[in-house]
């Protein structure tokens, strides 16, 4: 069975992440879930952020001490870019998907960019309406945009999303 990588702060949009991983399941996908927050998740990830912290050669525990909080979105930026394609290289994920506002848009784009092209790549975030070449560039990685931040209020917008990362997996190299 396929799998989507669901990459995403799970310290603080643990339901609609969770609400997005019970549909791509329900579609008889698996998924591979990446915790990028800067707390700690309120569930069991595959990869955690010290993990993804670790893949940019920081230390998790460095980064709570000075209390940054752009310091560490920067670091986690890294650290996903340099493992995201090492887990796909691995069969981890055969597509991935990533929910943000309008901040961490910057965090997951450049490790979405980083895998190869016909990976099936799709971020929703509130800036797909903007000039996106800084997200996107030369690559092709989809952005879908939601007319507000995915919240609870906002399943419409999640259930288009999974829909068409599902279909875009399931397709995949067939």
């Amino acid at each position: 069975m396929k799998t989507v990588a669901i990459a995403g702060s799970f310290d603080t949009k643990s339901t609609e992440y969770l609400y997005a991983k019970d549909l791509i399941e329900s579609l008889e996908l698996n998924t591979y879930i990446i915790h990028t927050g800067v707390s700690k998740s309120t569930f069991k990830p595959d990869i955690s952020r010290e993990e993804v912290v670790q893949a940019a050669g920081g230390d998790i525990k460095v980064l709570a001490q000075k209390k940054d909080i752009e310091l560490t979105s920067e670091v986690l930026s890294k650290g996903m870019e340099n493992l995201i394609p090492k887990l796909y290289e691995q069969g981890k994920f055969n597509g991935i998907i990533f929910f943000a506002g309008s901040k961490k848009t910057s965090l997951i784009t450049p490790a979405m960019k980083a895998l190869p092209i016909d990976v099936p790549k799709l971020m929703i975030s509130r800036v797909s309406s903007e000039n996106t070449s800084q997200y996107v560039g030369k690559n092709d990685l989809i952005m879908m945009p939601t007319i507000v931040d995915v919240d609870k209020s906002n399943f419409t917008s999640t259930k288009i999303a999974v829909f068409t990362i599902a279909e875009m997996v399931k397709f995949e190299n067939n």
